[in-house]
């Protein structure tokens, strides 16, 4: 599967690898619009330091492949005490909670600037 990602740079778009199968897609397309849907529930995080580290020691890495394909720091998918994380590119942590309560122990865990904590 391929993607072309939409940019204010049109001459910067291209056609890239996304995942392997169609399935996959739908199932990635299924657990991202999760963190995006109730913002009491969902969380963002630029990460800039040591928070991927904390994340990844604390948390169990789902068995999703990592994408875009061939990308050297892709996205990939993390579980963490009844919450549901993505780490793009080394970047960026999006996070949805079970409970609000569940959201709050993993700000705890991974201390910064949480855009709704």
């Amino acid at each position: 599967m391929f993607v072309r990602l939409d940019l204010a740079d049109k001459s910067a778009e291209r056609w890239v690898d996304w995942l392997e199968r169609l399935s996959l897609c739908f199932v990635e397309i299924v657990l991202s619009e999760s963190l995006h849907a109730d913002e009491e529930l969902c969380d963002f995080l630029d990460l800039d330091g040591d928070e991927a580290e904390t994340l990844e020691a604390n948390s169990v890495r789902l068995p999703f492949p990592e994408y875009p394909t061939g990308d050297e720091d892709g996205t990939r998918w993390f579980l963490a005490q009844d919450v549901l994380l993505r780490v793009d590119g080394g970047a960026a942590l999006l996070a949805r909670g079970r409970t609000a309560d569940d959201l709050d122990r993993v700000r705890d865990l991974i201390p910064g600037d949480w855009l709704n904590g």
